[in-house]
């Protein structure tokens, strides 16, 4: 093997065993850097293309979320167990009048039994 082609006449040192052949490497080295690049870019264009069309394709409703809040918690107070409501201020006194708090359903069917017979 001979590599008089590629070596230039300050090369001839003894014991120099290096690859003269420095263009493939050089080219190899360059077009495994530019695979390289491209495939980092176009992992970055496919998984920002993927958040974009994620954040575009959902609609998301503050309002209906905030009606649905609202509609459970009305339900859980038709729930409630009679209760007596208080209100203090900031002493610790009575600011208002004690409120008996009942379920809807217990409501309704008192007034019926107090006002409905009158109606009839």
């Amino acid at each position: 093997m001979t590599h008089d082609d590629y070596n230039s006449d300050f090369d001839h040192l003894p014991g120099n065993i290096e690859d003269p052949r420095g263009r493939p490497v050089w080219m190899l080295t360059f077009i495994s850097t530019a695979l390289f690049i491209v495939t980092v870019l176009a992992v970055a264009a496919m998984y920002y293309g993927a958040v974009y069309r994620e954040t575009q394709g959902k609609l998301v409703s503050v309002r209906t979320q905030a009606a649905e809040v609202m509609r459970e918690a009305r339900a859980m107070q038709d729930e409630d167990e009679p209760h007596w409501e208080t209100w203090t201020d900031a002493d610790g006194e009575l600011a208002g009048e004690k409120t008996l708090k009942i379920p809807v359903d217990d409501a309704a069917r008192i007034i019926i039994e107090r006002y409905g017979s009158e109606n009839k």
